[in-house]
């Protein structure tokens, strides 16, 4: 056989095995939340400047005015979800407005990167489509949301004058927090601003009112009580 064709062969096979090995290696992509799922969301919004003329920013001022938002899911297709975000507002009002994300590609309308896929790690990038693509998850940490510790996928990146920080609770997909940073300086003077946006509240997951020990604790209490109670009981009188 000629020798041509022979490597040619060998080249095309191992070409065919890499393309297997990586399809194999991709990983699924899946919804970890289900319809009524709702995730409420306090606003947090700090800004301060040492120059005397500045003004607050007008891309911070609804979410200043922002009490909390909430999430609620109305729909799941495949991997696409679709969603309700209710904003509630300072001074009473609430303004509603449907949206959706195929956590998979990472198209979206109004909920880009309120969920990303169930169960991703350390390596996995956000979505699979550009530009979401080249956002990579930096690693699994345990934090504490609404009292319980949950894994999340953390995504941080910085860039000139500020940073972002990116959780995303590992289990439902849900974005649990989210906090934005930043620094500038003109003319002498300081400007620093934060938007922290955190999750107070979800029927998916509750705040536990006891530890999970207490109940058999209590049993071991009541049980060692009623024990001493039986043996003091079957002591014999005492005589002088």
């Amino acid at each position: 056989m000629n020798s041509r064709i022979v490597l040619f062969t060998l080249i095309s096979t191992f070409l065919l095995l890499g393309l297997v090995v990586a399809a194999a290696s991709a990983t699924t992509r899946t919804v970890g939340v289900s319809v009524g799922n709702t995730f409420r969301c306090s606003v947090t919004v700090s800004w301060h400047s040492t120059d005397p003329s500045a003004t607050f920013p007008s891309n911070l001022v609804d979410f200043n005015n922002t009490q909390w938002g909430e999430v609620t899911v109305t729909g799941i297709s495949g991997t696409q979800i679709t969603g309700n975000i209710t904003s509630h507002y300072k001074n009473g009002t609430e303004i509603s407005t449907p949206g959706w994300v195929d956590v998979n590609t990472g198209n979206s309308l109004i909920l880009t990167e309120s969920f990303i896929s169930a169960n991703l790690a350390a390596g996995d990038s956000e979505y699979t489509s550009s530009p979401y693509n080249t956002n990579i998850i930096n690693n699994t940490v345990t934090r504490t949301y609404l009292g319980v510790g949950r894994e999340t996928n953390h995504l941080g990146y910085a860039y000139p004058g500020g940073s972002t920080d990116l959780y995303w609770d590992k289990t439902t997909g849900f974005l649990v927090e989210v906090l934005v940073e930043s620094t500038s300086q003109t003319f002498g003077y300081t400007t620093t601003s934060s938007l922290d946006v955190q999750i107070i509240s979800s029927n998916v997951w509750t705040v536990p009112e006891f530890p999970t020990w207490t109940p058999a604790l209590l049993i071991l209490i009541a049980l060692t009580s009623a024990i001493m109670v039986i043996a003091r009981q079957r002591q014999p009188a005492r005589t002088s």
